[in-house]
């Protein structure tokens, strides 16, 4: 079968759930044992079983299952959002003296991660450009435990290479994870490439309603483990009827991404055109430059991209955006069924150098392709161009 055939049905078993043809809710925080003997042989290992609802829900493990199935690995796990999940891996791996490698691209919530909360607990992280990533040999020390990446990234889409990031990560016995939420595992099969683990804010694409906060973390069974026994002691699981919705999600991912990414093409190659217009940041993009690279790495393109305008005074900012509302939303998250613009003014302000490495100005702005039609997008665009023009 296709895969988007399979993954209908992945998981799914109608004749457990009398017939339903979607999982049951399972409102649980007890699962209780039979007999003395069952739980002695769970106890010691012997016998797997639902327990407690911190250790695991049959509702969630269908959503497992049907991820990792699109990972295209071993396992799977569900938290209660992206940041659960990425904060998950990285304890489950890092320990006082350790030394993380993260790209510079990497997003905001998790460098403040990186530089409070690890750096409380002793880890040593440094950032690494985008532009290093096809030779990372010279950042490598004895004690580097993990390198976490994200490609395409969240704000300007810098592109990594996965599979020299992989190749060096192993020469050196280090963990590799990458954010994959951009890309979803429909697009982008991180641990093929050789990355240990891919990670997601299912909050996004997988979810596609702008309505449940997700995590998702998927890898092999050996690199799983520890990310499980973490989870499980820090509790951040996530609530069985969000796992109901993002299965929900999943039935239409691949025909809602076919829409974003054709939807989102024409409107970057419609702003390729526009004189206002100085770059149009989009992996997809022959002129993008890591167009060659993401085509080594990517079978497909999600709706999320930047561009830049041409310098203009905060006036013509405001008249731009608040011209944009009336079909666009304006907001911080992105993959949804809404077309959304977030100008990036804000972005790591308080770190002018920072701001300046990654590339941000006050005239970039990110934009989120909905399911919309496109060319009221466009014509969106125009008007609000005509205004952000005008005297």
């Amino acid at each position: 079968m296709k895969r988007d055939t399979e993954l209908l049905h992945i998981g799914d078993t109608p004749c457990d759930w009398n017939g339903a043809v979607n999982p049951p809710v399972v409102h649980a925080s007890l699962f209780c044992f039979e007999s003395l003997q069952e739980y002695l042989d769970t106890a010691a290992g012997r016998t797997q079983r639902y327990v407690y609802g911190r250790s695991g829900n049959p509702t969630t493990r269908v959503l497992e299952e049907k991820i990792a199935f699109l990972e295209r690995t071993d396992d799977a796990l569900a938290l209660a959002s992206g940041m659960a999940a990425i904060s998950t891996a990285l304890l489950a791996y890092l320990r006082s003296g350790d030394h993380l490698l993260v790209v510079s691209c990497v997003y905001g919530p998790v460098r403040q991660l990186c530089d409070g909360m690890l750096r409380q607990l002793g880890v040593e992280t440094e950032y690494f450009p985008c532009s290093a990533s096809a030779d990372l040999s010279a950042y490598m020390r004895p004690n580097t435990r993990v390198i976490y990446v994200e490609s395409p990234g969240s704000l300007t889409f810098d592109v990594q290479d996965l599979r020299a990031v992989a190749r060096v990560a192993r020469a050196h016995g280090a963990i590799t994870m990458i954010d994959n939420t951009w890309a979803t595992p429909l697009y982008q099969a991180p641990i093929p490439l050789g990355i240990d683990l891919s990670l997601h804010a299912g909050t996004k694409y997988i979810g596609g309603h702008s309505d449940l906060m997700l995590g998702l973390v998927a890898g092999s069974a050996e690199a799983m483990a520890p990310v499980r026994a973490t989870a499980r002691l820090l509790g951040g699981i996530l609530a069985p009827d969000d796992a109901y919705l993002a299965i929900r999600g999943l039935r239409t991912l691949p025909v809602r991404m076919a829409r974003h990414q054709e939807s989102a093409l024409k409107v970057a190659r419609w702003l390729e055109t526009r004189p206002e217009v100085r770059e149009v940041l989009h992996p997809g993009l022959p002129s993008f430059p890591g167009y060659a690279l993401a085509k080594t790495q990517l079978c497909g393109y999600s709706g999320l991209f930047g561009f830049r305008l041409q310098p203009r005074d905060a006036a013509a900012r405001h008249r731009f955006v608040d011209a944009l509302l009336d079909v666009f939303s304006l907001g911080y998250s992105w993959g949804g069924y809404e077309s959304l613009i977030l100008p990036l003014i804000t972005h790591q302000k308080d770190n002018p150098a920072l701001r300046r490495a990654l590339g941000l100005d006050d005239d970039t702005y990110r934009i989120s392709i909905g399911l919309e039609d496109p060319d009221d997008l466009i014509a969106a665009l125009e008007r609000a161009l005509a205004t952000w023009a005008s005297a």
